[in-house]
């Protein structure tokens, strides 16, 4: 029953992390919205039924049954027919809530600067999110890093036939030596080394080759001679002496925190590309028998269960596991950022895409001594957006049947 419980209790975390996280992308939105005098008639935290709204002036502010997402109302997203000289052939929406009082008071009047800033308030809101976190948790709590404590020693040169050393095979470069679990290793080949990454260049250069190695063993130095030799395995291919190590939390700078952001960042980036073929490949991992991509896309369903295990875990600290569920907020927020950074309707980067478009349109215009009277035509964007939104649609139900069917675990 309480790992039951334990389970939920990480669902729970990670919706109320999301429903927050979205809730202050929204809020990024709204506050420069109202700041430039465009009425906002709804401010909404999810989707589905409304299960709480209240008014405050011009806005209504609720949440909904699924927090699963959220919008602000602003009018005149869309520019009416009345915006343009020829709207004859114009299909417009909405143009009911343009009254008098409001026509000054609608988005498509702002000028693009204002526009822009916005629709970038939304994402910007998650980036801010993603950094603060990113500095609570390798500034404050720090990360895991591999030490140069020997834990165990492993007898042999792993192989594809024998990855885990279940039988005899050659013996590794650790066990020749005659190193043992609880050995620091202190000095390689003349350099000294205190973290795991200190000692990874210098086995670089010196596979094949007797080196030395000191360490540090009951409190007392000893050197010995070891000969790093090259492990190739699943294709991969890299120096290797043959221990485990130790594990330690280290706390980083902040420019080492940025750092770690900048490549989460980057690597979001690339697999947001490569969403066409995660697609694919998630829709041949429906099967329970197929080994699941631990890169891959991963739907809600599948956070929720991680964030659901690591909160069950009886072998995690409750320290460890506060630093996973903010590391899976921060994770959460990075892919809003990017994913709504894409150019494209309905994501706000289509917007300020569209808001450059009307920036550079309107400069040239200036730049010929005239002035553009009507807005750029959004609504021309429409087709994309309903695509855009179909596609999406189609891989996030591909990604919460697969994760459902076949679940990564961590």
């Amino acid at each position: 029953m309480n790992s039951f419980l334990n389970f939920a209790s990480g669902w729970v975390i990670l919706l109320l992390g999301l429903a927050l996280s979205i809730g202050l992308h929204e809020i990024g939105h709204l506050w420069p919205a109202k700041k430039f005098g465009v009425k906002v008639t709804k401010y909404m935290i999810g989707f589905g039924p409304t299960l709480f709204s209240r008014k405050r002036g011009d806005t209504e502010y609720g949440i909904k049954a699924i927090p699963l997402g959220g919008y602000i109302q602003m009018i005149g997203m869309i520019p009416p027919a009345s915006a343009f000289k020829n709207a004859g052939f114009r299909n417009r929406g909405n143009e009911e809530e343009l009254s008098a009082a409001d026509v000054d008071r609608t988005f498509y009047r702002l000028k693009p600067w204002k526009k822009l800033i916005i629709m970038f308030g939304g994402p910007f809101a998650n980036l801010l999110i993603a950094l603060v976190l990113t500095f609570v948790l390798f500034c404050g709590f720090g990360s895991y890093g591999r030490t140069t404590t020997i834990n165990q020693i492993v007898p042999c040169i792993p192989t594809t036939s024998n990855p885990s050393c279940d039988k005899l095979g050659d013996p590794s470069p650790s066990s020749i030596a005659g190193l043992k679990a609880g050995d620091q290793i202190i000095e390689i080949d003349g350099t000294e080394v205190t973290l795991w990454s200190d000692v990874e260049p210098v086995l670089q250069r010196t596979v094949g080759k007797a080196t030395s190695i000191k360490v540090l063993r009951a409190g007392v130095e000893q050197t010995f001679s070891i000969t790093p030799v090259t492990l190739k395995l699943e294709g991969t291919s890299k120096p290797y002496l043959g221990v485990y190590l130790n594990a330690e939390r280290t706390r980083q700078t902040p420019v080492a925190a940025v750092t770690q952001l900048g490549s989460m960042l980057q690597s979001t980036a690339e697999l947001i590309v490569q969403l066409p073929m995660q697609a694919v490949s998630a829709f041949g991992e429906l099967n329970p028998a197929t080994p699941r991509n631990q890169n891959g896309a991963i739907s809600i369903i599948g956070l929720g269960q991680f964030s659901g295990e690591i909160a069950a875990s009886s072998d995690i600290s409750f320290e460890d596991k506060l630093a996973s569920q903010l590391s899976l907020l921060m994770s959460l927020n990075v892919a809003l950022f990017v994913f709504n950074m894409i150019p494209l309707v309905p994501l706000d980067g289509g917007h300020i895409a569209a808001g450059i478009y009307e920036w550079i349109k309107r400069g040239i215009w200036r730049s010929r001594g005239k002035d553009l009277e009507e807005p750029v035509d959004t609504s021309k964007m429409m087709p994309i957006a309903y695509f855009v939104a179909g596609l999406l649609l189609l891989l996030s139900v591909i990604l919460i049947v697969r994760d459902i069917l076949n679940p990564l675990h961590i």
